[in-house]
């Protein structure tokens, strides 16, 4: 009887090892296959996001040819039937006594100044030229080019003296600088603009640019997406593609502060 009870104990035992296994197995299988379905989602979600990068780059890649190709005929075309129309007025047989002949010479001074606008406008548009002389250098440029407005005070102030950064991520954050100083001159009614480039600790580079405009609500503009615009919407494509950050402060009344933060790279990735 004894041993009748203990192999039937035996018995219990071997079958309660064995079902503990099998639920063991059943949990593990379970928790390899959510691991399994987890990892999936990852890198689908992943896929999803390198396709929504590549898709923005390509777009951002047309438009840079865009403005290459706009900035190319302003250069090509359009500058030179100007410079034959201010050719031609000079020489005018017009006597200098005349009752035109001031007409003549402002109308003169007219045509050789937007002949000068369009050519900084089409080395502003050229990807090459950003490349060719520099951030740091195409922003002193468009600060240059702004001071020449009339009803507009520019304040600049550049501290930082190296280009941290390569040639593509050059472009965007020079693009992402003229989306800002654009929007202030369409949407703001700004008298005056501060503009700040430096680095702080040689860790962060930031652009900051201040104007004394009519501002905005912020929280309204952020929930109101459809009326942001396709500039604003690139602007913050273009940071998220770099790793920057845009910040945006603003009040009604109070003018506009827009911030463009970016890392700086480790040294031996930086670019003279």
């Amino acid at each position: 009887m004894q041993d009748s009870n203990q192999e039937i104990i035996f018995v219990i035992a071997i079958g309660g090892i064995i079902g503990l296994l099998l639920v063991g197995f059943i949990i593990a299988i379970l928790y390899f296959y959510q691991r399994r379905q987890q990892k999936q989602e990852r890198e689908i979600i992943s896929l999803k996001e390198q396709y929504q990068k590549e898709l923005l780059y390509s777009q951002l890649e047309m438009q840079e040819s865009t403005m290459k190709q706009i900035g190319e005929e302003l250069h090509d075309n359009i500058q030179q039937k100007l410079g034959a129309v201010k050719m031609d007025l000079d020489f005018l047989p017009i006597d200098p006594d005349s009752e035109i002949y001031e007409t003549i010479k402002e109308s003169k001074e007219m045509v050789n100044n937007i002949i000068n606008e369009i050519r900084e406008l089409s080395h502003s548009l050229h990807t090459d030229r950003i490349l060719q002389i520099g951030l740091l250098e195409s922003i002193d440029s468009e600060a240059e080019r702004l001071g020449k407005i009339k009803t507009l005070s520019i304040i600049y102030n550049r501290q930082a003296l190296s280009n941290y950064f390569d040639g593509q991520i050059n472009t965007f954050i020079f693009r992402i600088f003229q989306e800002i100083i654009q929007n202030i001159l369409k949407h703001a009614s700004a008298s005056e603009i501060k503009i700040d480039v430096f680095d702080k600790d040689v860790t962060f580079f930031i652009i900051r640019i201040q104007d004394n405009g009519i501002g905005f609500d912020v929280n309204a503009k952020k929930i109101q997406t459809k009326e942001t615009g396709i500039g604003l919407t690139n602007m913050f494509n273009r940071a998220r593609l770099i790793g920057a950050e845009v910040n945006i402060e603003s009040e009604i009344g109070k003018g506009t502060t827009v911030s463009l933060v970016l890392p700086i790279p480790e040294k031996e990735e930086e670019v003279s």
